[in-house]
C-alpha cells in the first residue's frame, strides 16, 4: 500500500512539473505566431522567419523616445560585430505608422545599417509585456528569451555585448552561428544616463 502511495506522489509531482514547462512553450509560440512586422521599404516580414536564421536581438525604440536615440548608435556597432558571427538583429520601432517617414529619416541621418522593422500596431511588443522603452530581448531560435534588459544607461551595451559574445562562444551553439558580413564601418557612439521612456498604449494609425 505504501509503496503504491509513492508511486502515485511521484507521478503527481512529474505533472506538476511538466505542466508548467508545456504551458511556457505554448505561450513562446503564440508570442510569434502569425505576427508580421513591415520593413522600410513597405514588405510585410514574419517574425519567425527571422529566428530562423539564428539567434535574435530585438530591440524595441521610437523616434520620440530620447534614451532610445541615444542607444541606436551602440546598437548599431553590435551589429555590425555580430551580424557576421550569425547573430540576428531587428530595431523594431513602435512609432505611429504615420511617422513611417520621420523613422526613415532618423536612420538615414544616422547612418544605421542594423535591420528596421515597424510593429505599428505594437503586436509584438505587447506579446513581449514591453512596458517602456528602450527594451532589448535577445531570442533563442527555440523561441525562449537568452537576455532582456530595459531602459539604456551608458555602459549597458557592454552587458550585452557579453551575453552576445558568451552566445556565439557556447559549445554547443544554438544552431546556425554563421552569417554574411555587413558593411564596414562604426557608427557613432553616443551615450546617456537617461531611464527608458514608458511607451504609450494604443493602436497604429
Amino acid at each position: 500500500m505504501n509503496t503504491s502511495i509513492g508511486l502515485a506522489l511521484f507521478f503527481c509531482a512529474l505533472l506538476a512539473i511538466a505542466a508548467p514547462l508545456g504551458a511556457g512553450e505554448e505561450e513562446r509560440a503564440s508570442i510569434f505566431e502569425g505576427v508580421m512586422l513591415t520593413d522600410l521599404d513597405g514588405n510585410e516580414v514574419a517574425i519567425d522567419s527571422l529566428l530562423d536564421r539564428g539567434p535574435l536581438v530585438v530591440n524595441f525604440w521610437a523616434t520620440w523616445c530620447s534614451p532610445c536615440r541615444l542607444e541606436m548608435p551602440q546598437l548599431e556597432k553590435l551589429y555590425r560585430e555580430f551580424a557576421p558571427k550569425g547573430v540576428q538583429f531587428a530595431a523594431v520601432s513602435v512609432d505611429r505608422k504615420s511617422y513611417a517617414d520621420r523613422v526613415k529619416s532618423f536612420l538615414k541621418k544616422q547612418e544605421m545599417t542594423v535591420p528596421a522593422y515597424l510593429d505599428y500596431e505594437t503586436k509584438l511588443a505587447k506579446g513581449f509585456k514591453v512596458r517602456a522603452i528602450p527594451t532589448t530581448i535577445v531570442i533563442l531560435e527555440d523561441r525562449s528569451q537568452y537576455h532582456r534588459s530595459k531602459g539604456y544607461r551608458a555602459g549597458d551595451e557592454v552587458l550585452l555585448r557579453k551575453h552576445l559574445q558568451a552566445l556565439v562562444e557556447m559549445e554547443d551553439g544554438v544552431g546556425k552561428i554563421a552569417g554574411d558580413e555587413v558593411p564596414a564601418g562604426a557608427a557613432p557612439g553616443e551615450t546617456s544616463v537617461d531611464t527608458g521612456t514608458e511607451a504609450p498604449s494604443r493602436t497604429g494609425d
